[in-house]
């Protein structure tokens, strides 16, 4: 009878330390490697702090004038995280250590043969974009692209392959320079209902933005963007992830990888976001709507993006 208070105060300790598990992860030291100090990346580093712990040693490549990979091999982390295509290109050679990696645009490349390394998509997957043009614009019918098959064609065909189950057609312009791109603009307009604007470098600059956003705007024709900032400029839609979300979702998940209930190599898709310019939802005659994780509600005096106009 005297040993039962003992073994109380056991289950209890042993209960205590279950239910503290998780945090038992901030022991578990990791390396991030950052490409360059900016916003962005910052925020991203942020969230994997929050999620995954502590005990993290942060190295920003720009300005970084040590070996890298002898310095990974000294410290002996348990994971190793990237941000940015230059950091995960600096150590994809690394096999012994898990490697997870976020604000990669293309990470295919880097993916082959190497089962140690997972990550966070950047982009928000092609078919979670179309169900919320479906939601928000039923009538869709025909979907325009324009891309450089150069740059974005993974992007394009992943478009091409999520359409079919959404029975909406792609009618896509390829375009090899900048230079090309205001006369597909004005080609491809003549036969879609919606502009779906894919992250590609020959497409996107500032010249083609301008004419873009007021052209397709005079035209009637909604243009969905990955991208935030481009609301200002005349976008409709913006569905799109947040560098501290991918954080946060990098850090879980290098957790899940430390604790093997997760198989690598894993790809993550990014926690969605989704917003409205309620200028141009105005001038289409559309309703304003706003992210909710369950459903998008009508907002009819939501103003936030107002200060968009064809005229500034």
């Amino acid at each position: 009878m005297q040993y039962k208070p003992y073994i109380k105060k056991c289950i209890f300790c042993f209960l205590i330390f279950f239910a503290f598990y998780d945090n038992s992860f901030a022991s578990f030291f990791a390396v991030v490697v950052q490409g360059i100090s900016i916003e962005p990346y910052n925020q991203v580093f942020k969230g994997i702090k929050k999620s995954y712990g502590n005990d993290l040693k942060r190295v920003v490549l720009c300005g970084f004038k040590g070996d890298l990979k002898r310095y990974i091999k000294e410290k002996k982390p348990f994971v190793i995280f990237t941000i940015g295509e230059w950091a995960l290109s600096e150590v994809s050679s690394i096999k012994d250590i898990p490697i997870v990696y976020t604000m990669v645009l293309n990470p295919d490349p880097y993916l082959s043969g190497h089962k140690n390394i997972s990550g966070v998509s950047m982009l928000v997957s092609a078919r979670k974009k179309l169900e919320y043009i479906k939601k928000y614009l039923p009538k869709t019918k025909r979907i325009g692209v324009i891309y450089n098959p150069s740059h974005s064609f993974y992007l394009y065909k992943e478009l091409l392959d999520a359409a079919k189950d959404f029975k909406v057609s792609i009618i896509a312009k390829k375009v090899f320079s900048s230079q090309q791109v205001i006369d597909a603009i004005k080609k491809i307009s003549q036969n879609i209902d919606l502009f779906f604007m894919l992250p590609d470098v020959t497409v996107i600059s500032p010249e083609t933005l301008s004419f873009m956003s007021l052209f397709f705007l005079k035209k009637s024709i909604p243009v969905v963007t990955f991208s935030e900032k481009y609301l200002k400029l005349g976008a409709l839609m913006a569905i799109y992830s947040e560098p501290f979300s991918m954080g946060v979702q990098a850090g879980i998940l290098a957790k899940k990888i430390l604790k093997g209930t997760v198989m690598t190599p894993v790809t993550v898709c990014p926690d969605e976001r989704f917003k409205i310019n309620s200028y141009v939802a105005e001038c289409l005659g559309l309703p304003t709507y706003e992210e909710n994780r369950r459903e998008m509600i009508v907002h009819e005096d939501n103003k936030k993006d107002k200060e968009f106009s064809p005229n500034n």
